[in-house]
């Protein structure tokens, strides 16, 4: 949990440049990105919140394997679902209100039994353990691609 606070901070330190975009390195603005990581984290933790362990049904799967082991997300390659695409522009305040109300959340999350779980719809369900840290590696994917657009 550590690292996704220190996601947080890193977030809240790009709020002022949201409005930068760079082509050569995404269609989105920074501010899209920060969104788009604060909603899947967002609906996560809430999501762990309201599964029962006694439900959690692990299952192998190669994909998940790879992607937890060695947090490769290709760019442009996966298509996030539409109800993680900011619905309008992101603003400072939209995003400073995600960061709190995550931080509350993580908070939240602490308490949970372990086998507490979300399904992701690719790869299968993820215990509390497995879901931060497919949380931070998601996260640290757009973190990645904000710090190019800022460097180009």
């Amino acid at each position: 949990m550590m690292n996704i606070k220190d996601q947080l901070q890193k977030i809240e330190s790009l709020v002022s440049k949201i409005d930068v975009t760079n082509d050569k390195v995404s269609k989105a603005s920074i501010g899209w990105h920060l969104e788009h990581l604060l909603l899947i984290l967002n609906s996560s933790l809430k999501g762990l919140t309201m599964t029962d362990p006694k439900d959690y049904k692990p299952k192998f799967s190669l994909k998940k394997c790879v992607f937890l082991n060695f947090g490769l997300i290709p760019r442009g390659k996966i298509r996030a679902p539409k109800q993680f695409f900011p619905l309008e522009t992101p603003t400072q305040e939209s995003i400073l209100k995600l960061i709190n109300l995550a931080k509350e959340r993580l908070e939240a999350v602490k308490s949970l039994h372990e086998k507490s779980f979300i399904t992701h719809p690719f790869l299968g369900d993820f215990d509390k353990k497995t879901t931060l840290k497919f949380l931070w590696l998601h996260s640290n994917h757009h973190l990645k691609i904000v710090d190019d657009i800022l460097k180009n």
